[in-house]
Parts: structure tokens; sequence; C-alpha cells
């Protein structure tokens, strides 16, 4: 599947893509212009904030980083977009943000990936987290909120994001497609999808790393923390299936999301191809 399409380019944000024209059951898609997902929106160039508004339509933005991400990196304020705050994860903040605190920004991703290295690594960390989302009642009265934003979602388009866009937003994403009818194939395309729209970002960060003479196992180390792994997904959606019976269940059991909740979030979201 080509993804390029979906990308949305801005100056000052990372990971921009519309969830436009994924493919959906029974002949359907997801409509151009109504979801799209993103890193922090702290850094907006007036262009930004004019193809947002303007082209874009942007009249929500969930934000789902905690309290200190917020006050350190506030979102500009968009004009005509109103902006909620859903803290999906609490007390993460050296888990899932790379603000440098004064540091160059390769100074800072070096000292970070040894105190991770001395903490068991990236992927426990990562691991930990998908854990938290999937299993602690907070995150998962997080994830309703989320949901009952989309449902009153009147007009225009709907950002959510996080710091980078990749494992907060990326785990509402795979959620979202799921319940509106997409295959395992198509949300897990869009998940990994991230890794490609990062590379420039990512790859620059670990040749400034390396420049500065961190080791390689250091480098690898923010590697997989810059990056997504589809393992972290599958241990989210078993630990679902485990807990609720299936990810089917845990939408209508727990979420309180039931067929009159998915029509309208089809109707809303969706189009016949």
């Amino acid at each position: 599947m080509n993804h390029e399409h979906r990308i949305i380019i801005l100056d000052g944000a990372l990971n921009v893509r519309d969830l436009g024209g994924l493919p959906l059951k029974d002949g359907r898609r997801m409509k151009v212009g109504k979801l799209i997902r993103s890193g922090r929106l702290s850094d907006l160039s007036e262009r930004d904030q004019r193809l947002l508004h303007e082209t874009w339509n942007v009249t929500t933005i969930v934000d789902l980083r905690n309290d200190q991400e917020i006050s350190e990196h506030p979102d500009v304020d968009l004009k005509g977009a109103s902006l909620k705050r859903i803290c999906l994860l609490t007390g993460e903040k050296k888990a899932i943000s790379r603000e440098d605190y004064g540091l160059s920004i390769s100074l800072f991703a070096i000292n970070r990936a040894k105190s991770l290295l001395e903490d068991g690594g990236s992927r426990k960390l990562l691991e930990g987290m998908y854990g938290q989302m999937a299993q602690n009642e907070d995150c998962i009265n997080r994830i309703r909120e989320f949901f009952e934003v989309l449902l009153n979602q009147k007009e225009g388009s709907l950002v959510w994001h996080c710091t980078s866009g990749k494992d907060r937003t990326g785990v509402l994403g795979v959620l979202l497609l799921l319940f509106l009818g997409a295959d395992l194939e198509v949300a897990k395309e869009d998940y990994l999808y991230t890794n490609e729209q990062n590379s420039i970002y990512r790859e620059n960060l670990l040749a400034r790393m390396r420049n500065r003479g961190a080791e390689e196992d250091v480098i690898e180390e923010m590697r997989i923390l810059e990056s997504v792994d589809w393992v972290y997904i599958e241990s989210f959606l078993n630990s679902l299936i485990e807990q609720y019976g299936s990810v089917e269940q845990f939408f209508i059991n727990t979420l309180g999301l039931d067929s009159e909740c998915r029509q309208k979030l089809l109707d809303i979201y969706t189009e016949v191809e």
C-alpha cells in the first residue's frame, strides 16, 4: 500500500499523516481530511498553522501528553481549533519524551540511551508502556475518553498526538482502525509507517550521536526508542484478549462502544469507495 499521499509535511512537527484512504471492510474507506495523527504541535510555523487551519480545517486537537510535557512544550493555539487534553500515560515523563533540558539533542540522546541501558534497555521501557496502556484502569478510561471525543466531533478534522506520534498515538490509531473495520494488516501498515516517515529525523539524530563519539550500543538503544515495532502492539492486543476475551469485547463491554457508536463513527469518518 502506498502511504506517501497521506503525509502532511509541516515545518515544526514530526510524523503527521492523514488516515484518509485506508481501506475498511464492506467496501468502505477512511475519509480524507477527517482524522490526522501527529507528533507534538508546539513548534508549528505560521505556514504550518495556515495549512492546518485553511487546508485541513482542523477543529479539534487531542493532546495525549502529560502535564509536565505540556508545560514545557505547549501546543500552539491553532485558529479555529479546540484543544482536548487526555493524558494517556501519567508519570511517564522519562519514558515518552525526548526533551533536551538545555543540552544539545545529541548529548541528551546519548545520556538518555546510557541511562536506559542501565535500566534494562529501551525495549523493556516500551514494553512496560504498552502493558500499562492495556492494563491500567486510568489508561483504559483515557482510551474511552478519546473515543467519546471522536463521537462528539461535529465538523472539520481531528488531530491527535503525543510527543513523536508513535506509541500513544499509534495505539489509539490501531484501536480506531480495528473498531471501524480495518483488517489487522491495514492497522499494522499504518502503525509501522512511522518508521519510514520518521527515518530522516531518526537517522540524523543517530549520526549526530555518532559524531559525538557515542558507542554503537548506545546508538542502537536510541534507534530502538525512536522506532516502532509491531511486537509491542501484538503484546498490547494479546493483553486485551486475555483480560476481556477478545478485542471486540473490550470495545463493547469495557469502552461501551456498541453497534450504534460504531455506525456513528462510520458515518462521520468513513465513506463507500
